[in-house]
Order: C-alpha cells, then sequence, then structure tokens
C-alpha cells in the first residue's frame, strides 16, 4: 500500500517550525512528545495507514489526509485547518513510523491542550474513575436510558474515598511533562509465563459491558487462576487522557499510583502480573513501566507520590498480562472447558487499537483469532480487521455536538464490511470498541463475554446481554444458546 510522500523539508526547516510556530507555544519544550516529533522528516510512511478519511470520495481518493496535513502543518508552524477529533487516537502512524514518532500523540497533545474537557478531569476529582454517568450522554434515545438506569443501580463502580482523596491531592498539584524524558531505548520487559495470580483492574469502560467483566472473572476462576482486586485502584488515566481531560504527566501519576495500590494487594516474591479487560489499561500501564525505568522518571513521580504516603519501587516486578497474550497460554485448557460449541456462528475479529500501539504492530496479532476458534464459531477473515471501529472519542464528539443521526465515515465502512461477510457478530478485545461497534447497529461480544458463553455462563446473569443496545438473540438463538 503506496501513499503520497511529503516533501522532505530540511532539517533546519522542521526546528525553526517546532521552536517557533504552533507547537512550540501549546506544549512546553521539553515535553516528551514534543522531543519525539522533532525527529520527524516528511517521509510520508504513516500517510496510507491513517483511516481518518479512508476511502472517502470527499477526500479526492487522497489516504491518509489528517495524517499528512497535520504533520505538514505543523512542521510549517501552523495549526492544522482540520478537525482534529477526527483522529480517534489508532496509533497506525506510530507503529509504522521508521523512526517511531508518534504522530498520534503529538495530535493528541495539541488536541488536549485546545480540547481540555473540564467534566471528565472533575470527575476524575469528585469520583477517582470515570463513573457510571460519564457514559450518560451516550444512552439518550428510546429504550437506552432504561439500560444505563439498571447497569448504574447494579454496577455503580464504587472507588473507596481514601483513593478519591489520593487522587485529588495528585491531580491538584500537576507536575509538568518536560520533567519527564523518554527512554533512549525500550527497557528489557519481564516475559509472561502462566501465573498463580494476577491482579484484575477494574475497568472505568467496562460499566457499559459489565458481562466482560464477570466473564472475565469466571474464566480466571475456571482456569485455576487466583485474582485480586481492590478498591484502592482508580482510572489509570488512559480513557480521560485520549478523551482530552487528563494530560501526560496526569495519566502517570494515575498510573503509578496503582501500581503502588497492586504492589500492597499482592506482595509475591517473584513478579505482579496485571490482567484486565481493557486495552487502554493495558497500555497505559505498559507505557508508564517503561517511562518509569527511567531513574529520574521514577524520581519525579515518587516525590509526587510522596505527598500522599506511596511510592513505585522497581518496575521490573510488574508485567502486563493483556488478555489477547494471557489466554492464548491456556488454549488446551480452554477446549477443556468448552461446553456448548458456538458451531454455526460466523464472526469476525477485531483487534483494538490501544493493543496494536502497546504491541508496535499493525499486523492482526493470531490471539483473538485462536480465542474465538476454541469456542467453535466459525472465524471469517477479512479487511476489517485491519480497520479503526471509529473510536470512542468520535461517538462522544457526535453525541456531544447532536450529530447522533448517521454513521461517520470509520463507522460506515466497517458496517458495511461486517453485512457483506454476513457475520453474527463481531467480537472484540476492547470495551471501547464494543461501544463504537453497539452504537452502530453491530451485534458485538467481548471475548471474554464469547469464551465465557462457550464454557457454559448463563448469557444474562453472567455475559449479561439485555445490557448490549444492539440486540444479541437473533444470533444467539440461532445456535440453541437462547
Amino acid at each position: 500500500m503506496l501513499g503520497r510522500a511529503l516533501p522532505g523539508p530540511e532539517q533546519g526547516v522542521i526546528r525553526d517550525a517546532i521552536t517557533e510556530g504552533v507547537i512550540r507555544r501549546l506544549l512546553d519544550k521539553g515535553d516528551p512528545r514534543l522531543q519525539n516529533f522533532q525527529l520527524c522528516n516528511g517521509c510520508g510512511s504513516c500517510t496510507p495507514y491513517c483511516p481518518a478519511q479512508i476511502n472517502d470520495l470527499e477526500a479526492n481518493g487522497d489516504r491518509g489526509y489528517l495524517a499528512r496535513k497535520v504533520t505538514a502543518a505543523l512542521q510549517a508552524g501552523r495549526r492544522p485547518e482540520i478537525d482534529l477529533s477526527d483522529c480517534v487516537q489508532c496509533y497506525s502512524c506510530e507503529t509504522v513510523c521508521p523512526r517511531s514518532v508518534s504522530i498520534g500523540g503529538i495530535i493528541n497533545a495539541v488536541y488536549e491542550t485546545e480540547h481540555v474537557q473540564p467534566v471528565f478531569r472533575r470527575m476524575l476529582l469528585d469520583r477517582g474513575c470515570l463513573p457510571p454517568h460519564a457514559f450518560l450522554p451516550l444512552y439518550t434515545g428510546r429504550g437506552r436510558i432504561r439500560k444505563f438506569v439498571a447497569k448504574a443501580i447494579q454496577y455503580p463502580c464504587p472507588v473507596d474515598d481514601r483513593a478519591v482523596d489520593e487522587v485529588r491531592r495528585l491531580l491538584l498539584h500537576p507536575v509538568e511533562a518536560s520533567a519527564f524524558s523518554r527512554p533512549g531505548h525500550p527497557a528489557p520487559k519481564r516475559p509472561l509465563t502462566r501465573p498463580d495470580q494476577v491482579f484484575h483492574l477494574n475497568s472505568c469502560c467496562a460499566f457499559n459491558y459489565p458481562g466482560a467483566d464477570l466473564s472475565q472473572r469466571e474464566i480466571l476462576a475456571a482456569l485455576g487462576i487466583r485474582y485480586e482486586t481492590s478498591r484502592l485502584q482508580t482510572c489509570c488515566g488512559g480513557a480521560p487522557h485520549y478523551m482530552g481531560g487528563a494530560g501526560f504527566a496526569d495519566r502517570l501519576l494515575l498510573t503509578a499510583r496503582n501500581l503502588s495500590v497492586i504492589r500492597d494487594a499482592l506482595e509475591p516474591d517473584d513478579g505482579i502480573a496485571i490482567t484486565g479487560i481493557c486495552p487502554t489499561c493495558s497500555d497505559s500501564y505498559t507505557a508508564a513501566l517503561e517511562l518509569l525505568s527511567v531513574s529520574t522518571n521514577r524520581a519525579v513521580v515518587n516525590e509526587a507520590l510522596g505527598r500522599i504516603g506511596r511510592e513505585v519501587g522497581n518496575p521490573g516486578t510488574f508485567v502486563v498480562a493483556n488478555i489477547l497474550d494471557l489466554y492464548p497460554l491456556y488454549l488446551d485448557e480452554l477446549r477443556r472447558l468448552v461446553e456448548t460449541r458456538l458451531s454455526g456462528l460466523r464472526v469476525g475479529v477485531h483487534v483494538s487499537c490501544h493493543y496494536r500501539k502497546m504491541t508496535g504492530t499493525l499486523a492482526v496479532p493470531p490471539g483473538l483469532q485462536d480465542l474465538a476458534a476454541v469456542t467453535g464459531a466459525r472465524v471469517v477473515r477479512s479487511g476489517m480487521e485491519h480497520h479503526c471501529c471509529g473510536g470512542v472519542k468520535n461517538l462522544f464528539d457526535r453525541h456531544q455536538n447532536g450529530h447522533t443521526k448517521g454513521l461517520p465515515r470509520l463507522n460506515r465502512l466497517v458496517h458495511k464490511g461486517f453485512m457483506q461477510h454476513r457475520l453474527d457478530v463481531m467480537v472484540v478485545d476492547c470495551p471501547g470498541c464494543e461501544l463504537v461497534y453497539d452504537h452502530m447497529g453491530v451485534p458485538v461480544l467481548h471475548i471474554t463475554e464469547l469464551l465465557a458463553l462457550a464454557t457454559g455462563a448463563d448469557p444474562r446473569e453472567t455475559v449479561c446481554i439485555q445490557g448490549h443496545l444492539t440486540s444479541l438473540s437473533p444470533a444467539l438463538g440461532r445456535i440453541g444458546i437462547l
């Protein structure tokens, strides 16, 4: 796939544009994202992979419109004359850049500066997480409010008052992003092995699909993996960060604080595996552990954490056990646990952009396909696997701006693919992707929900299919589960 490369500007032009142009006015010169962007030489490698206006006729066939325009404008010292909310933070640009420049990161930094949404920051200060009412704007419409109320009553997502107080004291004394530096080279990662116990993260976005969280717990127990949780754990800062409500340093401090909570909850001799149903959480913890591998970064973080009586120690103690990496270690056990083969169910798979960002690859990892196949469902391969779902940020923007009717281009693209391949259900690894598919009228299941159904879990009590906006009854009824 070839894209239209930008003319290669001289390094001096780029340097002057960054130093004197729009980015310099918006961001501190020490911001790690700004320092990272200085490596960009406008080669255009990211252009064909940007989905912001992919295959849209209005873009005049110009694939990668957004990434190319943003790169050109920022290097010329101008603010891009486009809607930055079109960037859905898929990070395709970062995974293909030959110099590891995160165009998505710098776009989000500018978006963060111009569009900080105080409502999300206020929720972090008031509740320590994104509470149920953070998602209320997405439940407007006939029948949806009832689903929202039922979830809010049954799954209130409480956080301990002590934790809320600690978050408030952290965020009310912000640390500048310029206080941190990127590691000169990737820190060695602790290899993931089959753990005896894990810390199971409570995801803010799990409110929308409590069945994904309940299914995860049931699967862990069935595999003999002990898990711990804690009401002292708060939001990792990932979702508010990408929505423009928490800055780079805020997310790092929130995640580092949670690492302290996790260490106190487990304190094993050898290591701590962190799992959960949300790849944004996995990405936040992976990024934090990488930054904390730099001793000067760790010193800055611990100075801030010291105000609340916490500290974070050796990041090598922890390993992020994302479900797409953890569950494939137990494929044989999962096959034996299957009670109801989902034969006849045609499913497509969609791997989240934040998992791809965390692993640094655009290739479709085999984990999700293998796990879906374990259930007996027929996995239908398609180009949809490489597309972005459309993004939760885009979904919020549409609802907040009153554009709830009709589907934007990315949603249209994946919806068309779903219909053309005559799929019954989309299977995802991300509650955010699940939310986007559900809102566009596509039956969707989190991979934990699919596995739980195959292992005999109750569709309503455990998987909570009644909370989905798009009914799963036709697909599940046809194969005899309902």
